[in-house]
């Protein structure tokens, strides 16, 4: 079960990075008054691309820009549920098929606290070192309180995965390196699919948000072919909202 880790939810807008344009990745996260919430995740590819990425894989598992990108096959329901229960998160959805002739994903959570999610959505896209960003609740003062980036030491599920996967790579040769080089133009000629947004929806009244748009208590970021080359400087989460009525213990450091 693989996704190369874009680090957690800030970094389900890095994967901006990872997929080349290739994926569509919505999120939506609801924050409730006690901390906990729900979030969605649906991630489509186009047939075309999800071949080439196939075949990116199988000529070079290690080291091919294929290897960045997701396989929704490798991912399983049993293995996603054993990974975050642990951190008191129920998946409530999991469905994978093709719609419109492009493979798609869905996955939904509850989750009691922001380690429960920084953890959920790090299930899904692991891949790194176990010091992972996530997203944490902290003290704005005057009664505010602030969402914005937080780490923590959660398991390095990529370990294993690697481990695993530890193959020799085959030697370059003219003929693969030709493949390789049309299977990057099939996934660069998908760059006009691209589609990120990310929604989340906190439990008090926005004071402030990084956001570029927001609707009442939920701020949107969103990424596509026409603002990539500049969206990514604002997909840093942080919304500064109203604690009033809420019982959140804000974290600390």
């Amino acid at each position: 079960m693989t996704i190369r880790r874009p680090a957690i939810l800030t970094a389900s807008l890095l994967v901006i990075g990872l997929l080349a344009g290739c994926v569509q990745f919505h999120s939506e996260t609801t924050i409730d008054k006690n901390g906990g919430g729900t979030a969605v995740i649906t991630m489509s590819m186009s047939k075309a691309v999800s071949d080439a990425v196939k075949q990116m894989q199988s000529m070079d598992p290690q080291g091919s820009p294929g290897g960045e990108m997701p396989s929704f096959e490798d991912i399983d329901r049993a293995e996603l549920e054993k990974r975050v229960k642990e951190f008191g998160v129920k998946v409530t959805k999991f469905e994978k098929g093709e719609v419109d002739g492009r493979e798609t994903m869905s996955i939904a959570y509850e989750f009691k606290d922001m380690k429960g999610l920084s953890a959920a959505m790090g299930a899904v896209m692991s891949g790194g070192d176990s010091d992972q960003n996530g997203l944490g609740i902290f003290d704005a003062g005057d009664g505010n309180l602030v969402l914005r980036s937080a780490s923590y030491d959660l398991p390095d599920w990529s370990a294993d995965e690697e481990a695993d996967a530890e193959t020799e790579s085959p030697s370059a040769n003219p003929e693969d390196m030709g493949k390789q080089m049309e299977l990057m133009g099939t996934l660069m000629g998908a760059l006009s699919e691209l589609d990120v947004t990310m929604k989340i929806t906190v439990p008090g009244d926005i004071v402030s948000t990084s956001a570029p748009q927001h609707e009442g208590r939920t701020s949107i970021w969103t990424i596509n072919s026409s603002n990539m080359m500049t969206a990514g400087q604002d997909m840093e989460p942080e919304i500064v909202f109203s604690g009033k009525g809420l019982n959140i213990k804000p974290q600390t450091e």
